[in-house]
């Protein structure tokens, strides 16, 4: 974002704090909502959460403890950030144009009405800010 400019960077940045933010509260939800499904006449007592979520909530109270020195966190965000490059890198190498107009029109719009809905979230937190 800051590559285009300095505001619009500042609402990346925002929008990127406000996406991690909500993982956890909503990653938990869909599991206690599916846990209280009834499947084959049983509810799940237990709430299973993602072993992923446990390790973020981990590493993001161990690095908001202040505990961790500052050449592990650099090492971790240089980590963080080639991992990330790498995992765009793969997606744009498997998109295929033709498997997705496979899948039909549900899954395509699903993506369309999610873009617009995180689209109109920004748009209402960028306003109101």
């Amino acid at each position: 974002g800051y590559s285009i400019s300095p505001e619009t960077g500042d609402v990346a940045t925002y929008v990127k704090l406000l996406r991690v933010s909500m993982l956890l509260p909503v990653v938990f939800t869909i599991a206690f909502v599916v846990s209280r499904q009834a499947t084959g006449g049983q509810r799940s007592a237990k709430v299973n959460l993602p072993l992923f979520l446990v390790g973020f909530a981990v590493l993001v109270a161990l690095n908001s403890s202040g505990l961790l020195p500052k050449m592990a966190t650099d090492l971790a965000n240089d980590i963080s950030r080639w991992c990330l490059v790498t995992a765009i890198a793969a997606l744009g190498m498997k998109t295929s144009f033709k498997d997705l107009a496979a899948v039909g029109w549900k899954p395509i719009a699903l993506m369309v009405l999610e873009t617009a809905w995180i689209a109109v979230i920004t748009a209402i937190a960028v306003k109101f800010t």
